[in-house]
Formats: C-alpha cells, sequence, structure tokens
C-alpha cells in the first residue's frame, strides 16, 4: 500500500492541495516503506517529501515535508543559543507523571485577580488549580495596586516555573456606577428606593445613593425607563427626576458592585443612543494601555468594541510603544455593534471574548446562547483563540458548591470548544474561589474526555484563512498532522515554534492529543497558554529537526513525562515539516 501527497500549482489562482490516502488501520505503522509523491508546475515553490524505512522497532521513523524557495535552498533561520534544559509548569509535569498524555485538560481557565487573590500564596494556589491566564480588571482598583498583582505573577513565573499570563481588561467608555463610596458591594433589596445621581459628593455618600460617570444621565432618562445593572444582575425602574438625582424603585433585587455597567430601556428596546456616541477607548482607557504596555501584559482585552478600525488603531498604537510589540488584543463581544460587525472585529483582533453579561443587557436573554455559539465558531473559523466569560459560576460567589444549572453552561462552553473559560467575581471576590476554579477544571476534564471517549470527531468545515503561499503550507501541514493524529492514536503532537502560529493551527483543528509546543521565546509561551489543547514549553533549538527531537526526548523522558514506544507526530515552523515516529 502506498500514501499520497498531491500538489498541484496553478498560475492563474491560489494554489489548491489535494490528499488522498488508501484506506489503513494503525498497524500501518509497521509497514517498513512508505512514500509521498509530489507533483508541481515550473517557476514556482515546491514541496519536497520523503519517507523513511523501518527504524529498526516495528514502526515508520519519519515522514517528512520540506519547503524550499525558488533556488532550491532551504529557508535559514539562526537558532537560538542551545540549553540544556527545558520550562514546564510543575502542575503539567505532575498529571503526566500520573496519568498520562490523555489526562491533560485542553480548555484553559483565566481567573479575575481581585482582593479575594490577590497574595502571592493565593496566586500560587490558583496557579496550582489550573489558572492558565490572570485577569486584572481596570475598572477596580488603582494603577499601583494592579502593579503589585503584576509583580506577584512574575515572581511566580520565575520561581515556580509557572507560564501564567497576565490580560488587561480596559475599563470603557460605556455608562457606569461608581465606587460605592469605597464599599466593596452593596445589598439591594426588593422595594427600595435608590437615588442615582451624576453630583459628586463632597462629604459622606448619602446612604442609597449611587454616583454615574455618564454627565447626561439624568436628562436622557424616563420616568418608567428600565435600569439594568451589570447585565441585569440587578434592576430597577424609574419613578422620578429631581435636578441631577433620578429616583429608581427596585424591582429585581441583588448585589451592587462598583463600577458596575448601566444600560436602560424603553417599551422593550434598549436605549442606545448616548452609548453608541461614547468613543470605545476612553481617555482613562489609554492611560490604562500606557500602564499596560509599560508593565508588559500578554494581552489587553478592549471593552465594548464597535468595529474593527477601533482594534487596528490600538494595535497600531501599541506596535510603536512597546520593546517588543507583541502585546495581544482581544476583543469583547458584549454589545450590538461588535455582533452587527463581529467577522471583521475578529478578523482584525488577535482573539476574543463572549461577555456575556453585558451582552445579555443589550440584546434579549435568549438570545445570549445562539450568540455565543456564533462567536466561538467564527472565532474557531478564523484561527483566533476565544473566552467564554461572565457568570459561569455566580453563586459561587457567596456559596461553595454550584447550581446545576451553572455546571450546565460550563458543560456547554466545553462542548462548543471554546479555547477558555473565565471566572469573575467568583475569583476576584468570591469566598470560595478555589473551589469555584476546581468545578471549572473537573467539569472541563470530564466532558473532554467524554468527548474522545465517544469519538465525536466533529464536522465544522475550517476555512482557508493562510494569506501567502508559505502560509498556505502550514496550514495544510497542520490540518494533516491534526488528522493524522486523531486516525493513528497518537500520543502527542509535538510543534517547534518561534512566534507560536504553527501551534495555534494545530489547536484550531482541535486533536484528541495533547499538544506540546516548544518556543525559544517567554513571551510567546504565556500567550500560547490561552489557546486549547496547547501545553507551552520553553526550549532552546535548531533548524535541525533530528537534532531538535533527540534533545525533546531526552529531557522529557529524564523528567518521566514520556516513556520510549510513545508515538507522536512533529511539525516545525522552521522548516516546514512533519515526522512521525515512537520516542526511542
Amino acid at each position: 500500500m502506498a500514501q499520497s501527497l498531491n500538489f498541484f500549482v496553478s498560475s492563474s489562482r491560489s494554489p489548491d492541495f489535494t490528499i488522498s490516502t488508501n484506506s489503513y488501520s494503525k498497524p500501518m505503522l509497521q509497514t517498513p516503506n512508505r512514500y509521498l509523491s509530489f507533483t508541481k508546475s515550473p517557476r514556482k515553490p515546491v514541496v519536497l517529501v520523503s519517507a523513511s524505512a523501518d527504524n529498526g522497532q516495528g514502526g515508520l521513523s519519519a515522514v517528512t515535508a520540506d519547503f524550499v524557495s525558488d533556488n532550491g535552498t532551504k529557508p535559514i533561520t539562526i537558532a537560538p543559543p542551545d540549553s540544556s534544559s527545558i520550562e514546564v509548569d510543575s502542575v503539567t509535569e505532575a498529571e503526566l507523571k500520573e496519568n498520562g498524555f490523555r489526562s491533560t485538560r485542553r480548555t484553559k481557565l483565566v481567573c479575575t485577580i481581585g482582593p479575594a487573590t490577590c497574595g502571592f500564596e493565593q496566586l500560587e494556589a490558583l496557579a496550582v488549580g489550573g489558572m492558565n491566564v490572570a485577569r486584572i480588571n481596570m475598572c477596580h482598583g488603582t494603577r499601583e495596586w494592579h502593579k503589585t498583582v503584576i509583580e506577584r505573577v512574575r515572581r511566580l513565573n520565575e520561581e515556580k516555573g509557572y507560564a501564567v499570563a497576565i490580560m488587561m481588561d480596559t475599563e470603557g467608555s460605556e455608562i457606569h456606577m461608581g465606587d460605592l463610596g469605597g464599599a466593596s458591594s452593596a445589598k439591594a433589596e426588593d422595594g427600595e428606593v435608590w437615588t442615582f445621581s451624576v453630583r459628586a459628593y463632597d462629604s459622606l455618600r448619602p446612604e442609597r445613593s449611587i454616583t454615574v460617570n455618564y454627565d447626561g444621565f439624568a436628562e436622557d432618562v424616563k420616568v418608567g425607563d428600565e435600569l439594568l445593572v451589570d447585565g441585569g444582575m440587578v434592576r430597577f425602574e424609574v419613578i422620578e427626576k429631581i435636578g441631577p438625582d433620578v429616583k429608581c424603585l427596585c424591582t429585581d433585587p441583588g448585589l451592587l458592585l462598583p463600577r458596575a455597567n448601566l444600560t436602560f430601556w424603553r417599551d422593550g428596546s434598549l436605549v442606545r443612543e448616548r452609548n453608541a456616541m461614547l468613543p470605545t477607548i476612553s481617555s482613562k482607557d489609554w492611560l490604562d494601555i500606557d500602564f499596560g504596555i509599560a508593565e508588559g501584559v500578554d494581552f489587553i482585552a478592549v471593552s465594548f468594541v464597535k468595529s474593527a478600525e477601533v482594534i487596528n488603531h490600538l494595535k497600531s498604537y501599541i506596535k510603536a510603544r512597546s520593546r517588543d510589540g507583541d502585546i495581544a488584543v482581544l476583543a469583547k463581544i458584549e454589545s450590538i455593534d461588535s455582533l452587527k460587525n463581529l467577522k471583521e472585529i475578529i478578523q482584525a483582533s488577535d482573539g476574543a471574548m463572549v461577555a456575556r453579561g453585558d451582552l445579555g443587557a443589550q440584546i434579549p436573554l435568549e438570545q445570549v446562547p445562539l450568540a455565543q455559539q456564533k462567536i466561538v465558531e467564527t472565532c474557531r473559523k478564523l484561527n483566533k483563540p476565544v473566552i467564554v466569560a461572565s457568570q459561569l459560576l455566580e453563586s459561587m460567589i457567596e456559596y461553595p458548591t454550584p447550581t446545576r444549572a451553572e455546571v450546565a453552561d460550563v458543560s456547554e462552553a466545553v462542548r462548543q470548544r471554546a479555547d477558555a473559560l473565565m471566572l469573575s467575581g467568583e475569583s476576584a471576590m468570591g469566598q470560595f474561589p478555589d473551589k469555584a476554579l476546581t468545578v471549572l477544571r473537573s467539569v472541563s476534564l470530564r466532558i473532554e474526555k467524554w468527548w474522545r471517549e465517544e469519538k465525536r470527531h466533529e464536522v465544522m468545515e475550517l476555512p482557508d484563512i493562510a494569506s501567502s503561499f508559505s502560509d498556505s503550507i502550514s496550514e495544510e501541514i497542520c490540518n494533516s498532522a491534526a488528522k493524522m493524529a486523531n486516525n493513528l492514536e497518537v500520543d502527542a503532537l509535538f510543534v517547534y515554534t518561534k512566534d507560536g502560529h504553527m501551534a495555534s493551527l494545530l489547536s484550531r483543528s482541535r486533536p484528541d492529543c495533547p499538544i506540546f509546543a516548544f518556543t525559544t521565546d517567554t513571551s510567546v509561551r504565556r500567550r500560547l497558554n490561552l489557546q486549547w489543547g496547547l501545553i507551552p514549553f520553553r526550549l532552546g533549538f535548531s533548524d535541525d529537526m533530528e537534532s531538535n527531537l533527540n534533545k525533546t526526548f531526552s529531557l522529557l523522558k529524564a523528567r518521566g513525562m514520556i516513556k520510549s514506544g510513545d508515538l507522536v507526530i512533529a511539525v516545525s515552523d522552521m522548516l516546514q515539516s512533519i515526522q512521525v515516529m515512537n520516542v526511542p
């Protein structure tokens, strides 16, 4: 039997890739000889494909496809200094040693850091519990406070070997409440009358009074309007207007948090004219962004994105001011405008967040699940990581166990193959942040295991997204490698990547096995920690794949993370190669 890889290039259009494979079963790896054939038209770049014979252990030692340029030379890259060590976080290492490849969690976890979790020991507990990304919310706290949190996370990474990334979330310029006079929260009960005011109180804030950041608030609302706090977590009805003060009757009781978002509805429709006139990035946001650039955060999440132009403008700003220009920009999808321009916004961004709380205040609640699914699928097709956020385990702010509905909600996000799940108030100010994180981790592991056991290989068509010929080759290689990994039931995919692109393409295909992503750059390693299925390692490597693999096998075997006989597929973004082999 034989396998073939056919590659056709037309001078009139972009290249087509066709893969045809004879039927086979897993024992194919024990057949001594395999070959791959190649067809091309002249004067175009070419893919050279070769296969080696039996490796002496009853398995195919390697199948390799290398990109070669017009003049017949392979691309040359400068190898970083060699290193005799490999960096991986201790939790992943322990999981691999104790339970093997299939035990690793694929869905990533984001934790919002607040008063309940800002200490070094508390941050370490979250990292041990599975936190991949620490989120700081610029709606709360001072820049000095956030700087302290960033320093503690960086210290945790340096001392304990973690790769916890830092995400900074901008406040946005939408209408929101003030700071509640310094209180961490306030409880609004049914039937109580509260005053929302634009006035700045010189002395002690009166009881049941809330400041609003928008000067035209009292003018715009009307008696009878419905006021939603934090996406509908608390509801009020406007009953009276007195100068700058708006008297509101609480109709749905709940917890009021500082700087919570405000929206108001009239005759069943969202009143959005004023919000539409406000800039996406406020003057305060620009100062916070400068702070994030100076501190070297890994992600900046932009609130209430209305168009792709905002994302492009911010990315240009970061590139001009950042030392490395490698801060990723995430778009928070939380408004009607975001949904209208969804594809363009996601294409411009480096990822997205489904901010369901504020989104649920702008569209009917019954539409939120469909919007979530659409956003997740769009991000997946465009190869952008996506975070499902807001109220995943809201009850665990006060209670040690979640509701069954919350568990079902988390399960659905995992089934949709979202890259990450995010805790907000549960970890920032909740009484049980570690338990909430444990619930996310255990539910993710169980649903992922069920998916693999049922062999529910999805039928989602992943469109071509490459913008160049070389990128097309990378995309085709990764799609093929992921498919081979599932068909051959390999133990792991290895990817050697300098910028993370090939690792991201493998993650997009959602293979059954874990993806070991080896990179020389610490910031790339942290950013990869947001993407589904990737286990990021820091490792010095060269363009010599045989040397890289031998070195990797030696280091991982010495630490008990792999063993002889494990079947792996390896790809690389330096030489654009595929290799299939058993660990010697």
